[in-house]
């Protein structure tokens, strides 16, 4: 960029102007920790309308009420509305044998559709940045993923939960400097210090021990993770081509000949056709051999 220093201010309006999106009522998640708290403050500084919106998962007891209480205080220092809900996290994990990580994730998520459907919001706007996109990538890989998994988080959902993370190319670093800077206040979880969520493991553990013998795994990862979307971006246009070629369409109705199908041996194909109908990667190996019989 010519020697330009792009700071974190610079680097969230064009977030915004590349998508032309500076327009619009936006509803920010806020966990009451520096990066929703320096999310809200760009937000004002782009003069981007917006409202709060606050998850209390009641997980950590006096912590989760001391962070809803910042939340609305938050609310009241920039003047916009707040929306708070309390969630029965471990009853929804134990009903759907989730862990307590998924399940909070789940509610949060649903509540934010819920949100934009009654009151009109264009998108949630989350706090999530470079840092938090490294650990996804990695935790994506050792659990197991295809190439969309390898690209960690997208910076928009705009097809089914409206979501949008501004901040995902910011270091955690460069979020912590611009707080001070600002002199904003915000609260800390305690729980983050702990490596018993997986999150937290590649966080405190993990990450510190590759850097050991790669200094540089972060800014490494992060360039993946840009190659590793441009190259997904080239096998889905590949995907919709093949897709033509082997779905027939009838009406209403999607027909796919075995025959023409199983010409192609190619199961990644297979999975990439199937998944639309809801049927998981596990799933392609059954069908193949259902195919033979």
């Amino acid at each position: 960029m010519n020697g330009y220093y792009e700071n974190i201010s610079d680097k969230f309006t064009r977030f915004f102007k590349e998508r032309s999106l500076l327009q619009g009522k936006f509803l920010v998640a806020v966990s009451g920790g520096v990066d929703s708290v320096v999310l809200c403050e760009l937000c004002k500084l782009s003069g981007i309308e917006f409202s709060i919106a606050h998850c209390n998962f009641q997980l950590r007891e006096e912590e989760s009420e001391r962070d809803e209480q910042f939340a609305r205080k938050m609310a009241e220092q920039y003047g916009v509305e707040i929306f708070v809900k309390k969630f029965d996290t471990e009853a929804y994990a134990n009903e759907k044998k989730i862990s307590i990580q998924e399940a909070a994730r789940d509610l949060r998520y649903q509540w934010f559709v819920e949100l934009k459907k009654k009151t009109g919001f264009s998108f949630t706007l989350l706090a999530h940045h470079a840092d938090d996109n490294i650990e996804t990538l990695l935790m994506n890989f050792f659990r197991g993923t295809g190439l969309q998994g390898l690209t960690a988080m997208p910076g928009e959902d705009t097809q089914e939960k409206f979501i949008l993370r501004p901040l995902l190319n910011v270091r955690r670093k460069e979020i912590i400097e611009f707080a001070k800077q600002n002199k904003l206040s915000w609260v800390e979880d305690s729980s983050n210090a702990s490596s018993k969520y997986t999150r937290n493991f590649f966080r405190n553990e993990l990450l510190p021990a590759i850097k050991k013998s790669y200094p540089q795994v972060e800014e490494n990862l992060l360039a993946n993770i840009d190659r590793f979307k441009k190259t997904n971006h080239l096998y889905q246009a590949a995907v919709e081509e093949l897709k033509k070629k082997v779905c027939e369409r009838y009406a209403s109705e999607v027909r796919i000949p075995v025959l023409k199908l199983m010409k192609y041996q190619q199961t990644s194909l297979i999975y990439e056709i199937i998944r639309d109908y809801g049927f998981g990667e596990k799933q392609v190996e059954e069908l193949i051999k259902l195919a033979d019989a």
